[in-house]
């Protein structure tokens, strides 16, 4: 099987630094929504057919976990791997209304604020 050559940093803009800041603030967001990091057992399970239908706290609870994964694939230099996963969480984030499109853009514009997220139902 062929591997794919890992980059060795995000372009200029997007730096190491700036993706563990944007997986902090997801982290801490969650946390204070009431979420917990819990990777999905059986990933087949709960994402394997056409469509989505995993409970929002299911979904939300391994968007944490994946924040924790993304860390170490930054640690060990699989930064597209890391790029790939915080743009799944993201997506995540959006789909369940934590944040709308335009604050996840100004995520990726280094503009992470200090501000509270809305509030969820």
């Amino acid at each position: 099987m062929t591997r794919i050559a890992e980059p060795h940093d995000f372009d200029d803009d997007f730096t190491t630094e700036h993706a563990l800041a944007m997986l902090d603030f997801y982290a801490k967001t969650l946390i204070e929504l009431g979420y917990r990091s819990a990777r999905y057992e059986d990933i087949e399970a709960h994402i394997g057919s056409c469509r989505f239908e995993t409970p929002k706290y299911d979904t939300l609870n391994h968007a944490l976990w994946m924040c924790e994964q993304t860390r170490l694939f930054l640690r060990a230099g699989r930064l597209a791997k890391a790029y790939r996963w915080i743009g799944t969480i993201q997506g995540i984030l959006l789909m369940n209304g934590v944040f709308s499109i335009l604050e996840l853009k100004d995520h990726n514009r280094l503009a992470l604020p200090a501000v509270r997220p809305r509030r969820q139902d």
